[in-house]
């Protein structure tokens, strides 16, 4: 075999990753951007903002669509491990050049801009650094970085969809207050007084920004072209199944699991409608709810669980933090939520968010919030820990392959941890019937929202009829139709769910016969989140033992 198609490959993708760690490091360190890769050399640049001017943006879609043109005129690898790191790489390059240069987000959507300017001081502030001075100045360098970006995007910024407009001022205001909170934690008087200072001009910076979106105002949420959800579903997600196909899968999901809900209502009163059943049930002793403690209890429960079913090896593991959601997300992430490492090294923390808010609060939206974290709150910490998005993230990062251990899909990612919550019942660790009915009332949801995302872009769902199915699903009116646009603006990403939940069921169909049920789990997720065709061309070249089948390409 010659050597030549693997080194030009490794050499694309080394120059790859970088070119997008250097241009955007906030964005790269942060897995709130799912069209980029986590490139592990971000952390070499937590003093640079991303730069986002026009420009800039063109220049990196251009280096891009170059290196992609090389990939593309790389023969096919003789090692079929080869050949898939090509093949994945040309998926994530075309979904970067689909946010760049077709969803053009940096054109519409104001968040991008805080999310990168908090992020960014918020890894400042929080990752490994050398000493208390490298973590002071590159502190510093982030909040004049905001300031800058905020700048740009007051000139970026032409249209605002209406969610994202209402979404950004939430968080313009939540942003205002954790600067407040970064000048209360200083200590040291001199760096309290170069802190105040370009706090202050953060501060300014956010002002001038609300008063620029309250210029522009809320336009329609389909004023905005995006790109289509088939298109993303094959050149970015690399599934080449036709919506209609997905809509179907969706459909059948939506129909089993009603029947497994009338089931078990039946089963537990009959006399009740579902929707009552769960909304009466709040597990427990009835002592004083502590969130964080029956979160805490849990997950410990789960990793043991993982242990026993051999998903999790030891030296793999890493603690996850239980925490409050930082105040400059609370508006944008939900009230339950996965924040990964960016690399191996044992100071960077894996957080599990909890947006409890304040236990005292009685407002109907605070209620309602405490209830669901209550009630789902074994599959919420199996969906974002054991055996979902951290384990599959502590494996990934941990992956020899440079590819594999830097690239993630939506698709494969929330399949995956939609999968886990499957697991808890499967396994006998979920056994009690009212647990088990809101573990149906979440796949129901699952599924509507793949419905509502597919049949939208089919145009057979107007978004009352997606907003009329969220209701049926126990959403209020308002709160399913806020959904639906939301849904509009992010074509594709709700369909990954069921969508990729269904790709590993058909992959388990066909392969766990072969290599058994942990085996099967261990090589899924040892070779990295990619697209399922070729994790099945994987399995298919692999011997019961996980090496590579003798001659090559099956």
């Amino acid at each position: 075999m010659s050597d030549q198609p693997e080194s030009q490959i490794s050499r694309i993708a080394e120059e790859y990753f970088s070119l997008l760690a250097r241009a955007f490091p906030v964005m790269c360190a942060s897995d709130e951007f799912h069209f980029l890769p986590r490139v592990q050399e971000a952390v070499q640049f937590l003093d640079r903002t991303d730069e986002l001017s026009q420009e800039a943006i063109g220049t990196v879609g251009a280096s891009v669509r170059d290196l992609q043109n090389q990939l593309r005129k790389q023969p096919a690898a003789q090692d079929f491990e080869e050949e898939i790191d090509r093949q994945f790489l040309l998926h994530n390059m075309a979904g970067v050049l689909i946010e760049l240069e077709e969803v053009q987000s940096w054109r519409h959507n104001p968040l991008m801009y805080l999310k990168v300017g908090c992020i960014g001081v918020d890894h400042a502030v929080n990752k490994p650094a050398a000493d208390e001075k490298e973590r002071f100045e590159r502190t510093i360098e982030r909040l004049a970085g905001l300031s800058c970006l905020l700048r740009q995007a007051g000139k970026n910024l032409s249209t605002i969809p209406g969610p994202y407009y209402r979404a950004a001022v939430a968080m313009g205001k939540d942003a205002q207050e954790y600067l407040e909170e970064l000048l209360r934690e200083v200590r040291r008087e001199s760096h309290r007084r170069q802190l105040v200072r370009v706090c202050n001009e953060a501060q300014h910076a956010l002002a001038a920004f609300s008063q620029r979106l309250r210029a522009i105002g809320p336009t329609p949420a389909a004023s905005v072209q995006s790109i289509s959800v088939e298109e993303l579903v094959q050149r970015h997600f690399g599934c080449n199944r036709p919506l209609e196909e997905i809509f179907a899968i969706a459909e059948e999901e939506w129909q089993d699991s009603q029947e497994e809900m009338d089931r078990l209502r039946r089963s537990i009163d009959p006399s009740q409608d579902w929707q009552q059943l769960y909304e009466n049930y709040l597990p427990g002793t009835g002592e004083e709810l502590d969130l964080f403690r029956l979160y805490g209890d849990e997950i410990e429960s789960l990793r043991d669980l993982c242990q026993k079913l051999k998903l999790l090896d030891g030296h793999l593991d890493q603690e996850v933090v239980l925490s409050e959601t930082p105040t400059y997300l609370r508006s944008v992430r939900s009230g339950a939520s996965y924040s990964a490492p960016l690399t191996i090294d044992p100071g960077e923390q894996a957080y599990f968010y909890i947006t409890a808010g304040n236990t005292a609060g009685n407002s109907h939206m605070d209620v309602l919030r405490r209830q669901r974290l209550h009630r789902e709150y074994r599959f919420l910490s199996g969906h974002e820990t054991y055996p979902g998005h951290h384990l599959l993230d502590s494996i990934r990062r941990h992956l020899k392959n440079p590819v594999r251990r830097q690239i993630e899909s939506p698709l494969f990612y929330e399949g995956w941890a939609y999968y886990a919550e499957a697991i808890l019942a499967e396994s006998g660790y979920v056994k009690d019937e009212l647990e088990l009915l809101v573990d149906c009332k979440r796949r129901l949801w699952r599924a509507a929202r793949c419905l509502i995302d597919s049949g939208l872009a089919m145009q057979s769902f107007t978004m009352e009829k997606g907003a009329d199915l969220l209701v049926s699903v126990g959403f209020a009116a308002d709160e399913a139709m806020a959904q639906v646009e939301r849904f509009r603006l992010n074509p594709g990403y709700q369909l990954c769910y069921s969508l990729g939940k269904y790709e590993i069921m058909e992959l388990r169909q066909r392969f766990l016969p072969a290599f058994g049920w942990q085996h099967f789990h261990r090589l899924l997720l040892e070779g990295g989140e990619i697209p399922f065709h070729l994790a099945a061309w994987r399995f298919e070249n692999l011997t019961e033992d996980g090496s590579s089948a003798a001659g090559g390409f099956k």
